[in-house]
């Protein structure tokens, strides 16, 4: 199974970030699905339900916050060297992750919904 990028639907930056991840995904290795679908609701473990980051789900594991962007960003094209990002303490990256995530809504708003073909949403 592909891997899954959880989002917050309603977050207009994360809906902007999905559709960047969409279009650099050349081998179509992501699914991206809404932290409220279905799929979300089944599959995420209790401890994440109330999760209000970016989560991927990839080889049977979740992952959280700036550790899912990384591991992202390092699978498509023109953007492996973000790994180097990993050697630093992954506390330190989410303070910054965690400091944007607090002020999305305010400067980017909410609403925007983002258009990706059919079949690589997961409803």
């Amino acid at each position: 199974m592909n891997a899954v990028v959880l989002f917050d639907g309603p977050c207009t930056l994360c809906n902007k970030s999905v559709q960047w991840i969409f279009k650099r995904d050349r081998d179509n290795l992501f699914l991206f699905a809404s932290l409220k679908s279905e799929w979300a609701q089944a599959h995420l473990p209790k401890e994440l339900e109330s999760e209000n980051s970016v989560v991927l789900f990839q080889d049977d594991k979740f992952y959280t916050r700036s550790e899912a962007v990384l591991l992202i960003l390092a699978q498509l094209p023109r953007y492996k060297w973000t790994r180097i990002f990993g050697y630093l303490p992954s506390w330190s990256l989410d303070v910054v992750y965690k400091l944007i995530a607090k002020v999305r809504y305010r400067i980017f708003g909410k609403g925007f919904c983002a258009v990706l073909p059919e079949e690589r949403i997961i409803k």
